[in-house]
């Protein structure tokens, strides 16, 4: 089943809704949420959140890419649920990726979704592969550096200063369209 059917699913107050989602994208959102929570019980109450989520939202959104959308509830989620868990003893390397981040991104917070997403999507396309799945996996699926290197067969100083200089162009790029700190 295509995302737009599942979509009209969802504006159609049709139950099969979720049940498309989880079969479509069930694999996906249980990886983002592993790779932030390491404990399966979590993860697996994270993403039946997810269809929750998706339930409430839509309408009146109507995402253009389901994928995106269910992944951004996912990691939101898990998020949360991390902080929850963990307020006295936070999850260091996730900790750290969002601060990192934050810094290289000088947007208002009331920026909507489709506008950061349009800016993240036109800066990510610009990137060569190897980087483009560094920063992806780093800051959207929360992979540790130490994995990413082993993944790519780098020393883990090299992807954090690929990393770095990743977020420094991703900052150049946004202050050229005008967003400053």
């Amino acid at each position: 089943m295509q995302d737009k059917e599942i979509v009209e699913m969802y504006w159609a107050r049709d139950q099969h809704a979720i049940t498309a989602s989880e079969t479509r994208y069930g694999g996906y959102c249980m990886s983002i949420s592993m790779n932030i929570l390491h404990s399966r019980p979590d993860a697996e109450e994270c993403v039946n959140d997810t269809w929750l989520g998706a339930w409430q939202a839509m309408p009146p959104k109507r995402p253009n890419c389901l994928r995106t959308f269910l992944g951004k509830l996912t990691r939101n989620l898990s998020v949360d649920r991390l902080r929850f868990l963990h307020s006295s003893k936070r999850n260091v390397d996730l900790t750290v990726a969002m601060e990192e981040l934050e810094e290289s991104i000088p947007l208002p917070d009331d920026t909507p979704d489709e506008v950061l997403c349009g800016l993240l999507d036109s800066f990510l396309e610009g990137l060569d592969v190897i980087d483009r799945k560094l920063f992806v996996g780093r800051y959207w699926y929360g992979t540790p550096v130490a994995e990413l290197a082993e993944r790519y067969g780098m020393r883990a100083n090299t992807v954090s200063q690929r990393l770095r200089r990743i977020r420094a162009q991703l900052k150049d790029a946004l202050s050229e369209r005008g967003y400053r700190v």
